[in-house]
């Protein structure tokens, strides 16, 4: 019911609303602490909101999100099939995506954005925190999304650049060769102005991780001779922010139940289940999204919280066995996996004798190793590259 409202009523609205026209100024002057003005981009702060911001980006490319570079290179390798609804993801899952998926538009794009973002970060930290470590680190992350092109995509992607006041500079092509070289420049300036061991170890596995693209075995392996087995460089993950904060692998695999851990795909892929090991668990209590495909899930990451490993000791631990065995002591090469293998008591691998034999054995070590942190996809296509195996072995 509306009750009508008597004349002194009506006088006494209409003087109350004159008053609050008169503090309409104070009302809307709002004090907000926490609000980011062009003042506050400014100078060292504004430095570090920049590097603060790109550390996010590169989060969101590498290990969280909806298209990050561990769950997209994870599916198009052997480390996961598809069990959704989506059939761009099931394309990938194919290797018959084209230029038209709606998926892998995203995933290139949030990667060039992070690479943009460091490196603009990075301007302003060399000029306004001199001295900083944040200088190292932006310079280390630059370099692996470099490390990403080179190992996901095809030849021939541009690196464009946005400054800070917004002006685009268009980049010219590069090869997979030209990438990985940018990416060693990226390390070396990191290495330069390392304040911390831990930006150190980070330029160094990165410079190595890149050498072993471009077929520089010793070299790669001098590089990380100094980073302890124990050492790990972590992007943080959280489950209490959005999407491009969580843990992309339990999001995919556990939560969503889109991501389905992979036995043996394609008859030649790693038997992550059937040969588990403490490296990688796995368990089946239920379908995928799409109610018709099994859900194996896997128990490296146990929930949205969950840290990803972007370089780390047991890495370089694996480089030096590569080395090793691209030199063809295969003595070394045993004795590497197995120092590694000890960590976790697990047996010892005896020599399989051939050097075939011993390729697969190394990358199915790297496989398990490596499991979920954006490298099974480069070390199939260094397979081909460098081992002369053909694409469908």
């Amino acid at each position: 019911m509306v009750r009508s409202i008597d004349r002194p009523a009506r006088l006494t609205l209409a003087a109350t609303l004159f008053l609050s026209a008169c503090v309409f100024d104070d009302v809307l002057d709002v004090k907000t602490p926490d609000l980011i003005t062009p003042d506050n981009l400014e100078g060292a702060r504004g430095a570090e909101l920049f590097a603060t911001g790109a550390l996010g980006q590169f989060q969101a490319a590498f290990a969280s999100g909806l298209s990050g570079q561990v769950i997209v290179s994870g599916l198009m390798a052997d480390e996961f099939h598809y069990s959704g609804v989506f059939p761009w993801w099931r394309q990938l899952d194919s290797r018959l995506a084209d230029d038209r998926n709606q998926g892998l538009a995203p995933a290139y794009a949030v990667l060039h954005a992070a690479r943009v973002g460091l490196e603009n970060a990075a301007d302003r930290v060399k000029e306004f925190l001199p001295g900083s470590s944040r200088l190292a680190e932006m310079h280390n992350l630059a370099g692996y999304t470099y490390v990403f092109f080179g190992e996901h995509y095809c030849s021939g992607v541009p690196y464009g650049r946005t400054s800070p006041n917004g002006e685009s500079v268009q980049g010219k092509q590069r090869s997979t060769e030209e990438t990985f070289a940018i990416a060693l420049e990226r390390f070396a300036v990191a290495a330069a102005a390392a304040t911390s061991a831990e930006q150190k170890h980070l330029a160094a596995v990165g410079t190595a991780r890149t050498l072993l693209n471009l077929g520089q075995y010793a070299r790669a392996a001098n590089e990380v001779a100094a980073v302890p087995t124990g050492w790990t460089y972590l992007i943080r993950s959280t489950g209490s922010g959005d999407a491009s904060q969580r843990n992309a692998v339990y999001d995919r695999n556990r939560s969503r139940r889109e991501w389905s851990l992979s036995d043996g795909e394609g008859g030649t892929g790693v038997r992550f289940r059937s040969n588990a090991d403490a490296r990688l668990g796995w368990f089946r209590t239920r379908m995928g999204a799409n109610n018709s495909t099994p859900l194996f899930e896997q128990t490296k990451y146990d929930s949205f919280d969950a840290d990803v490993v972007l370089a780390s000791g047991i890495e370089a631990r694996l480089i030096e066995a590569e080395a090793a065995l691209k030199a063809g002591d295969a003595a070394l090469l045993m004795t590497r996996l197995n120092a590694l293998r000890v960590t976790l008591s697990l047996g010892n691998l005896t020599d399989p004798g051939t050097p075939d034999a011993r390729i697969d054995l190394l990358f199915a070590e790297r496989a398990r190793w490596l499991f979920g942190t954006a490298h099974r996809l480069g070390d199939l296509r260094r397979l081909v590259r460098q081992y002369g195996r053909s694409p469908a072995a």
